[in-house]
Protein backbone atom coordinates (compact mmCIF):
# COMPACT_ATOMS: atom_id res chain seq x y z
CA UNK A 1 0.00 0.00 0.00
CA UNK A 2 1.79 3.37 -0.93
CA UNK A 3 1.38 6.11 1.54
CA UNK A 4 -1.33 8.34 0.99
CA UNK A 5 -0.37 12.23 0.09
CA UNK A 6 -1.32 15.44 0.52
CA UNK A 7 -0.74 19.30 -1.67
CA UNK A 8 -1.98 22.78 0.62
CA UNK A 9 -3.80 25.23 -1.77
CA UNK A 10 -4.12 28.58 -1.14
CA UNK A 11 -7.63 29.47 -3.23
CA UNK A 12 -9.38 32.90 -1.96
CA UNK A 13 -12.61 31.49 -3.82
CA UNK A 14 -13.60 28.43 -3.44
CA UNK A 15 -17.66 26.53 -4.28
CA UNK A 16 -18.38 22.97 -3.71
CA UNK A 17 -21.31 21.21 -5.80
CA UNK A 18 -22.36 18.37 -4.49
CA UNK A 19 -23.24 15.32 -7.08
CA UNK A 20 -26.37 16.38 -8.93
CA UNK A 21 -29.76 14.82 -7.34
CA UNK A 22 -30.02 11.33 -8.76
CA UNK A 23 -26.78 10.48 -9.71
CA UNK A 24 -26.10 6.76 -10.13
CA UNK A 25 -24.77 5.28 -7.04
CA UNK A 26 -20.79 4.84 -7.93
CA UNK A 27 -21.44 8.44 -8.38
CA UNK A 28 -23.35 9.78 -5.81
CA UNK A 29 -21.05 10.61 -3.32
CA UNK A 30 -18.82 12.58 -5.80
CA UNK A 31 -17.79 15.98 -5.11
CA UNK A 32 -16.69 18.84 -7.07
CA UNK A 33 -14.79 22.08 -5.52
CA UNK A 34 -14.34 25.24 -7.79
CA UNK A 35 -11.45 26.85 -6.60
CA UNK A 36 -9.64 30.27 -7.87
CA UNK A 37 -6.18 30.47 -7.50
CA UNK A 38 -3.54 32.76 -8.19
CA UNK A 39 -1.02 31.22 -10.64
CA UNK A 40 2.15 32.19 -9.10
CA UNK A 41 0.77 29.93 -6.04
CA UNK A 42 -0.25 27.26 -7.50
CA UNK A 43 1.74 24.50 -5.56
CA UNK A 44 4.15 22.00 -6.89
CA UNK A 45 3.39 18.23 -5.94
CA UNK A 46 0.02 17.68 -7.36
CA UNK A 47 0.49 13.93 -9.13
CA UNK A 48 -0.60 13.53 -12.56
CA UNK A 49 -1.36 9.42 -12.13
CA UNK A 50 -4.67 10.53 -13.06
CA UNK A 51 -3.35 11.50 -16.61
CA UNK A 52 -2.45 9.61 -19.83
CA UNK A 53 0.18 11.62 -21.62
CA UNK A 54 3.48 13.08 -20.12
CA UNK A 55 3.78 17.06 -20.64
CA UNK A 56 5.31 18.56 -23.14
CA UNK A 57 5.67 22.38 -23.56
CA UNK A 58 7.34 22.15 -26.92
CA UNK A 59 4.00 23.17 -28.99
CA UNK A 60 3.71 26.09 -30.46
CA UNK A 61 0.00 26.33 -28.51
CA UNK A 62 1.94 25.93 -25.23
CA UNK A 63 4.11 29.06 -25.90
CA UNK A 64 0.96 31.42 -27.11
CA UNK A 65 -0.42 30.05 -23.18
CA UNK A 66 2.78 31.14 -21.47
CA UNK A 67 2.49 34.35 -23.07
CA UNK A 68 -0.80 35.10 -21.80
CA UNK A 69 -0.09 33.81 -18.10
CA UNK A 70 3.01 35.84 -17.81
CA UNK A 71 0.97 39.10 -19.11
CA UNK A 72 1.81 39.45 -22.18
CA UNK A 73 -1.79 39.74 -23.75
CA UNK A 74 -2.65 41.88 -20.08
CA UNK A 75 -3.39 40.88 -16.83
CA UNK A 76 -5.66 39.34 -14.66
CA UNK A 77 -7.80 37.73 -17.46
CA UNK A 78 -5.65 34.23 -17.24
CA UNK A 79 -8.61 32.50 -16.06
CA UNK A 80 -11.22 33.50 -18.80
CA UNK A 81 -8.78 32.47 -21.66
CA UNK A 82 -7.94 29.22 -20.16
CA UNK A 83 -9.72 25.65 -19.57
CA UNK A 84 -8.43 25.14 -16.09
CA UNK A 85 -7.24 21.93 -14.78
CA UNK A 86 -9.15 19.23 -13.25
CA UNK A 87 -7.81 17.01 -10.39
CA UNK A 88 -8.83 13.87 -9.33
CA UNK A 89 -8.46 13.50 -5.78
CA UNK A 90 -9.41 11.19 -2.66
CA UNK A 91 -10.41 13.84 -0.27
CA UNK A 92 -10.40 17.82 0.13
CA UNK A 93 -10.05 19.43 3.50
CA UNK A 94 -10.59 22.96 4.96
CA UNK A 95 -7.84 24.13 6.86
CA UNK A 96 -8.78 28.09 7.17
CA UNK A 97 -11.15 30.20 4.82
CA UNK A 98 -8.18 30.25 1.87
CA UNK A 99 -6.56 27.34 2.66
CA UNK A 100 -7.68 23.42 2.07
CA UNK A 101 -5.31 20.35 1.86
CA UNK A 102 -6.10 17.72 -1.18
CA UNK A 103 -5.50 13.86 -0.77
CA UNK A 104 -4.21 11.52 -3.20
CA UNK A 105 -3.98 8.21 -2.97
CA UNK A 106 -1.12 7.10 -5.26
CA UNK A 107 -2.50 3.12 -5.65
CA UNK A 108 -6.00 4.70 -7.22
CA UNK A 109 -4.45 6.60 -9.89
CA UNK A 110 -5.31 9.90 -8.80
CA UNK A 111 -3.89 13.41 -10.12
CA UNK A 112 -4.58 15.58 -12.68
CA UNK A 113 -6.80 14.28 -15.22
CA UNK A 114 -6.99 16.98 -17.78
CA UNK A 115 -4.21 19.95 -17.70
CA UNK A 116 -1.20 18.56 -17.24
CA UNK A 117 0.92 20.61 -19.74
CA UNK A 118 -0.29 23.80 -18.32
CA UNK A 119 0.30 22.51 -14.80
CA UNK A 120 3.74 22.03 -15.66
CA UNK A 121 4.10 25.02 -17.85
CA UNK A 122 2.53 27.32 -15.06
CA UNK A 123 5.47 25.95 -12.20
CA UNK A 124 7.88 26.61 -14.70
CA UNK A 125 6.87 30.20 -15.12
CA UNK A 126 6.49 30.62 -11.51
CA UNK A 127 10.39 31.54 -11.57
CA UNK A 128 10.10 34.22 -13.66
CA UNK A 129 7.41 35.88 -11.76
CA UNK A 130 3.86 35.02 -12.94
CA UNK A 131 2.27 38.33 -12.00
CA UNK A 132 -0.06 38.28 -8.86
CA UNK A 133 -3.27 38.94 -11.13
CA UNK A 134 -3.10 35.72 -12.88
CA UNK A 135 -5.96 33.49 -11.45
CA UNK A 136 -6.18 29.95 -13.05
CA UNK A 137 -9.31 27.79 -12.19
CA UNK A 138 -8.84 24.05 -10.46
CA UNK A 139 -11.89 21.77 -10.72
CA UNK A 140 -11.38 18.88 -8.05
CA UNK A 141 -13.35 15.66 -8.30
CA UNK A 142 -13.47 13.19 -5.04
CA UNK A 143 -14.70 10.21 -4.70
CA UNK A 144 -14.47 9.33 -7.99
CA UNK A 145 -14.59 5.10 -8.21
CA UNK A 146 -11.27 4.01 -9.40
CA UNK A 147 -12.68 2.17 -12.36
CA UNK A 148 -14.12 5.46 -13.88
CA UNK A 149 -11.04 7.46 -13.83
CA UNK A 150 -9.55 6.61 -17.23
CA UNK A 151 -13.15 7.20 -18.80
CA UNK A 152 -13.16 10.40 -17.00
CA UNK A 153 -9.46 11.69 -18.38
CA UNK A 154 -10.30 10.28 -21.78
CA UNK A 155 -13.61 12.68 -22.02
CA UNK A 156 -11.43 15.61 -20.95
CA UNK A 157 -8.72 15.20 -23.13
CA UNK A 158 -10.57 15.77 -26.25
CA UNK A 159 -8.99 18.58 -28.14
CA UNK A 160 -6.17 16.52 -28.73
CA UNK A 161 -7.43 12.57 -29.18
CA UNK A 162 -5.20 10.38 -26.24
CA UNK A 163 -4.06 7.55 -27.96
CA UNK A 164 -5.46 3.98 -26.99
CA UNK A 165 -2.26 2.90 -25.95
CA UNK A 166 -2.13 5.48 -23.09
CA UNK A 167 -5.47 4.53 -21.96
CA UNK A 168 -4.59 1.21 -22.03
CA UNK A 169 -1.74 1.68 -20.21
CA UNK A 170 -3.84 4.04 -17.62
CA UNK A 171 -6.18 1.07 -17.28
CA UNK A 172 -3.05 -0.89 -16.07
CA UNK A 173 -3.34 -3.58 -19.43
CA UNK A 174 0.41 -3.94 -19.75
CA UNK A 175 1.23 -4.56 -16.18
CA UNK A 176 2.10 -8.32 -17.25
CA UNK A 177 4.56 -6.87 -19.76
CA UNK A 178 5.96 -4.00 -17.08
CA UNK A 179 6.48 -7.51 -15.14
CA UNK A 180 7.85 -9.56 -17.73
CA UNK A 181 10.40 -6.86 -18.95
CA UNK A 182 10.77 -5.68 -15.48
CA UNK A 183 13.02 -8.20 -14.68
CA UNK A 184 15.55 -6.72 -16.84
CA UNK A 185 17.68 -3.83 -16.15
CA UNK A 186 16.58 -1.57 -18.93
CA UNK A 187 13.27 -3.29 -19.29
CA UNK A 188 11.08 -0.71 -18.68
CA UNK A 189 13.11 2.69 -19.57
CA UNK A 190 13.26 1.11 -22.93
CA UNK A 191 9.54 1.09 -23.81
CA UNK A 192 7.33 4.07 -24.30
CA UNK A 193 4.14 3.24 -22.29
CA UNK A 194 2.07 6.04 -23.00
CA UNK A 195 2.28 9.56 -24.80
CA UNK A 196 5.11 11.99 -24.12
CA UNK A 197 6.84 8.50 -22.82
CA UNK A 198 10.42 8.12 -23.95
CA UNK A 199 11.93 4.67 -24.75
CA UNK A 200 14.00 2.81 -28.03
CA UNK A 201 10.62 0.99 -28.28
CA UNK A 202 6.62 1.88 -28.49
CA UNK A 203 4.91 -0.48 -26.18
CA UNK A 204 2.47 -1.26 -29.48
CA UNK A 205 5.88 -2.20 -31.54
CA UNK A 206 6.76 -4.50 -28.47
CA UNK A 207 3.43 -6.06 -28.19
CA UNK A 208 3.45 -6.47 -32.37
CA UNK A 209 6.99 -8.61 -31.87
CA UNK A 210 5.36 -10.55 -29.98
CA UNK A 211 1.69 -11.18 -31.51
CA UNK A 212 4.29 -11.94 -34.60
CA UNK A 213 6.10 -14.99 -32.78
CA UNK A 214 2.36 -16.65 -32.45
CA UNK A 215 1.51 -19.68 -34.99
CA UNK A 216 -2.05 -19.60 -33.97
CA UNK A 217 -2.73 -15.94 -34.65
CA UNK A 218 -0.48 -16.65 -38.13
CA UNK A 219 -0.69 -19.89 -38.84
CA UNK A 220 2.92 -21.20 -40.82
CA UNK A 221 1.23 -22.34 -43.68
CA UNK A 222 -1.08 -18.97 -44.29
CA UNK A 223 -0.01 -16.18 -42.32
CA UNK A 224 -3.14 -13.89 -43.23
CA UNK A 225 -2.26 -10.39 -41.80
CA UNK A 226 1.15 -11.04 -40.42
CA UNK A 227 2.60 -8.54 -42.64
CA UNK A 228 -0.05 -6.11 -40.27
CA UNK A 229 2.98 -6.52 -37.06
CA UNK A 230 5.55 -4.20 -39.37
CA UNK A 231 2.88 -1.95 -41.18
CA UNK A 232 0.30 -1.69 -39.22
CA UNK A 233 0.84 -1.76 -35.66
CA UNK A 234 -1.86 0.40 -34.54
CA UNK A 235 -4.28 -2.46 -36.15
CA UNK A 236 -2.19 -5.11 -34.27
CA UNK A 237 -2.89 -3.25 -31.32
CA UNK A 238 -6.61 -3.00 -31.44
CA UNK A 239 -6.13 -6.49 -31.92
CA UNK A 240 -4.42 -7.28 -28.08
CA UNK A 241 -6.95 -5.49 -26.74
CA UNK A 242 -10.01 -7.05 -27.84
CA UNK A 243 -7.83 -9.77 -26.78
CA UNK A 244 -5.51 -9.65 -24.46
CA UNK A 245 -4.97 -12.50 -22.48
CA UNK A 246 -3.74 -14.78 -25.97
CA UNK A 247 -0.91 -12.41 -25.98
CA UNK A 248 -0.16 -12.49 -21.96
CA UNK A 249 0.22 -16.05 -22.34
CA UNK A 250 3.96 -14.84 -24.20
CA UNK A 251 4.83 -12.95 -20.94
CA UNK A 252 7.87 -15.75 -19.98
CA UNK A 253 9.32 -15.76 -23.89
CA UNK A 254 9.17 -11.75 -24.14
CA UNK A 255 12.67 -10.97 -22.78
CA UNK A 256 13.84 -13.40 -24.93
CA UNK A 257 11.42 -12.33 -27.97
CA UNK A 258 12.89 -8.72 -27.52
CA UNK A 259 16.72 -9.74 -27.43
CA UNK A 260 16.15 -11.51 -30.68
CA UNK A 261 14.54 -8.85 -32.57
CA UNK A 262 17.79 -7.18 -31.34
CA UNK A 263 20.52 -10.33 -32.14
CA UNK A 264 18.66 -10.43 -35.91
CA UNK A 265 18.95 -5.90 -36.18
CA UNK A 266 22.37 -6.12 -34.35
CA UNK A 267 24.55 -9.28 -36.45
CA UNK A 268 22.77 -9.00 -40.00
CA UNK A 269 25.32 -6.75 -40.95
CA UNK A 270 28.07 -9.70 -39.92
CA UNK A 271 25.71 -12.58 -40.99
CA UNK A 272 25.47 -10.77 -44.35
CA UNK A 273 28.93 -9.54 -45.09
CA UNK A 274 29.91 -13.46 -44.12
CA UNK A 275 27.73 -14.78 -46.86
CA UNK A 276 30.06 -13.02 -49.60
CA UNK A 277 26.49 -11.56 -50.70
CA UNK A 278 28.43 -8.18 -50.68
CA UNK A 279 28.54 -5.15 -48.39
CA UNK A 280 25.49 -4.67 -46.20
CA UNK A 281 25.99 -1.23 -45.79
CA UNK A 282 25.66 -0.97 -49.33
CA UNK A 283 22.27 -2.80 -49.43
CA UNK A 284 19.16 -1.61 -48.73
CA UNK A 285 18.59 -3.98 -45.88
CA UNK A 286 20.56 -1.70 -44.01
CA UNK A 287 20.02 1.49 -41.38
CA UNK A 288 23.48 3.27 -41.21
CA UNK A 289 22.55 6.75 -40.84
CA UNK A 290 23.80 6.91 -37.07
CA UNK A 291 24.65 4.87 -33.95
CA UNK A 292 21.58 2.05 -32.90
CA UNK A 293 21.62 0.93 -29.49
CA UNK A 294 20.01 -2.19 -28.31
CA UNK A 295 18.81 -2.09 -24.59
CA UNK A 296 18.13 -5.21 -24.30
CA UNK A 297 21.42 -6.50 -25.34
CA UNK A 298 24.09 -5.57 -22.29
CA UNK A 299 27.78 -5.89 -22.86
CA UNK A 300 30.05 -7.03 -20.27
CA UNK A 301 29.95 -4.01 -17.98
CA UNK A 302 26.31 -3.89 -17.88
CA UNK A 303 25.95 -1.06 -20.69
CA UNK A 304 23.70 -1.53 -23.99
CA UNK A 305 24.92 -2.70 -26.81
CA UNK A 306 25.32 -0.02 -29.97
CA UNK A 307 26.24 -0.58 -33.69
CA UNK A 308 26.70 2.34 -36.04
CA UNK A 309 24.27 -0.14 -38.81
CA UNK A 310 21.39 -2.31 -38.38
CA UNK A 311 18.86 -4.35 -40.11
CA UNK A 312 15.97 -1.87 -41.33
CA UNK A 313 12.81 -3.03 -39.33
CA UNK A 314 11.39 -3.73 -42.93
CA UNK A 315 13.57 -6.42 -43.21
CA UNK A 316 13.54 -7.65 -39.64
CA UNK A 317 10.04 -8.43 -39.15
CA UNK A 318 10.04 -11.33 -41.87
CA UNK A 319 13.12 -12.82 -40.62
CA UNK A 320 11.55 -12.66 -36.78
CA UNK A 321 8.24 -13.62 -37.98
CA UNK A 322 9.81 -16.74 -39.23
CA UNK A 323 10.69 -18.11 -35.76
CA UNK A 324 7.24 -18.77 -34.79
CA UNK A 325 8.13 -22.33 -36.01
CA UNK A 326 9.75 -22.59 -32.75
CA UNK A 327 7.52 -21.17 -30.74
CA UNK A 328 5.09 -23.90 -29.16
CA UNK A 329 1.37 -22.16 -28.13
CA UNK A 330 -0.52 -25.18 -25.93
CA UNK A 331 -3.85 -25.72 -26.62
CA UNK A 332 -4.94 -26.01 -23.03
CA UNK A 333 -4.45 -21.60 -22.66
CA UNK A 334 -1.33 -22.11 -20.56
CA UNK A 335 1.80 -20.37 -20.73
CA UNK A 336 3.90 -20.53 -24.55
CA UNK A 337 7.56 -21.69 -24.61
CA UNK A 338 10.25 -21.99 -27.21
CA UNK A 339 10.31 -25.54 -28.64
CA UNK A 340 14.49 -25.49 -27.81
CA UNK A 341 16.60 -23.53 -25.33
CA UNK A 342 16.88 -20.21 -25.98
CA UNK A 343 20.54 -20.08 -26.71
CA UNK A 344 19.37 -22.75 -30.02
CA UNK A 345 16.74 -20.37 -31.05
CA UNK A 346 19.71 -17.98 -31.19
CA UNK A 347 22.03 -19.94 -32.75
CA UNK A 348 19.51 -20.81 -35.86
CA UNK A 349 19.60 -17.23 -37.11
CA UNK A 350 23.69 -17.72 -36.84
CA UNK A 351 22.71 -20.81 -39.34
CA UNK A 352 19.95 -19.49 -41.44
CA UNK A 353 20.60 -15.73 -40.83
CA UNK A 354 22.35 -15.66 -44.64
CA UNK A 355 19.32 -17.49 -46.07
CA UNK A 356 16.66 -15.55 -44.58
CA UNK A 357 18.60 -12.29 -45.68
CA UNK A 358 18.93 -13.63 -49.08
CA UNK A 359 15.31 -14.17 -49.57
CA UNK A 360 14.16 -10.44 -48.29
CA UNK A 361 17.06 -9.52 -50.53
CA UNK A 362 15.17 -10.83 -53.72
CA UNK A 363 11.88 -9.88 -52.53
CA UNK A 364 13.06 -5.95 -52.15
CA UNK A 365 15.47 -6.02 -55.35
CA UNK A 366 13.79 -8.30 -58.08
CA UNK A 367 9.51 -7.90 -56.78
CA UNK A 368 9.52 -4.66 -55.19
CA UNK A 369 11.43 -2.10 -57.56
CA UNK A 370 14.23 -1.76 -54.38
CA UNK A 371 11.78 -0.37 -51.91
CA UNK A 372 12.24 -1.98 -48.34
CA UNK A 373 8.89 -0.58 -47.08
CA UNK A 374 7.04 -2.69 -49.81
CA UNK A 375 8.62 -5.90 -48.96
CA UNK A 376 7.92 -5.36 -45.10
CA UNK A 377 4.27 -5.07 -46.26
CA UNK A 378 4.30 -8.56 -48.77
CA UNK A 379 2.61 -11.36 -47.58
CA UNK A 380 4.61 -13.48 -49.94
CA UNK A 381 7.62 -12.44 -48.05
CA UNK A 382 6.82 -13.72 -44.79
CA UNK A 383 5.25 -17.29 -46.42
CA UNK A 384 8.86 -17.24 -47.55
CA UNK A 385 10.85 -16.66 -44.73
CA UNK A 386 8.58 -18.72 -42.44
CA UNK A 387 9.17 -21.72 -44.52
CA UNK A 388 13.01 -21.35 -44.39
CA UNK A 389 12.94 -21.95 -40.94
CA UNK A 390 9.73 -24.20 -40.92
CA UNK A 391 12.25 -27.02 -43.05
CA UNK A 392 14.59 -26.26 -40.44
CA UNK A 393 12.73 -27.43 -37.50
CA UNK A 394 11.81 -30.11 -39.70
CA UNK A 395 15.09 -31.43 -40.64
CA UNK A 396 15.89 -30.67 -37.15
CA UNK A 397 13.52 -33.23 -35.53
CA UNK A 398 13.97 -35.57 -38.25
CA UNK A 399 17.66 -36.10 -37.01
CA UNK A 400 16.65 -36.41 -33.59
Amino acid sequence: MTDVMSVIVHAPLVRRLPAPKGAPSDFASVDTYLMRVRANELPAGIPDDANPREPNLNRRVYRRVRSSLMGEQGVGSFHLKHGGIVVIADRVEKIDEERYRLWFDPDKKQGIANGNHSYTLILDAQKDGIPEEQFVEVKVHTMVPVDAVADLADGLNTSMQVREESLADLRNQFDWLKAALGEHANGIDAVAWHEGNEGEYDVREVLAILMALDPSRYSLADPVGIENTYARVSSVFNSYLGAPEAVERFAPIALEAMELYEYIRRTALDVWNASGNGRFKKTRLADNAGTYTYPFTLDGAGHALQTDARLTKAAAMPCLAAFRAFVEVPSDGTAVRWRYEFDEIKAMWDQYGAELLREVYEAITRQHNGNTHYAGRSPMLYRATTRILELADLRRRVAD
